[in-house]
């Protein structure tokens, strides 16, 4: 009995974890975005281009220096949270995802609870 509940729990905990990615983004709930984010270097301050495909944190708009935090990433896409809110549309409960290998918004997600 006591194997059988120890696989119940353990695939219960791998689902939930599989379901903390969303699959959709909406791209219709994103506005006055930068054709493209930048790479934040915080320990200089420079910035450079988005090259993926790992998902690197900070991101920056280059128009008003807003930065951006990545709250989690899987294949070459990420989920960052601006550090005002509300932005680029978002509520306070959403994350915009990126592509990570271009720097390109690509809607908005559910973001941290």
């Amino acid at each position: 009995m006591k194997p059988l509940l120890l696989t119940a729990a353990a695939t219960l905990l791998l689902a939930s974890c599989a379901s903390a990615w969303p699959d959709r983004a909406d791209p219709g709930a994103i506005t006055d975005l930068p054709p493209r984010f930048q790479v934040l270097d915080a320990a200089t301050g420079a910035t450079s281009p988005v090259a993926g495909p790992a998902c690197r944190s900070p991101l920056l708009d280059p128009r008003d220096g807003t930065r951006l935090r990545l709250l989690r990433s899987t294949g070459g896409l990420g989920d960052y949270t601006p550090e005002t809110t509300p932005r680029y549309g978002l509520s306070a409960r959403q994350a915009l995802r990126i592509d990570c290998n271009t720097g390109i918004a690509i809607g908005a997600v559910p973001g941290p609870r």
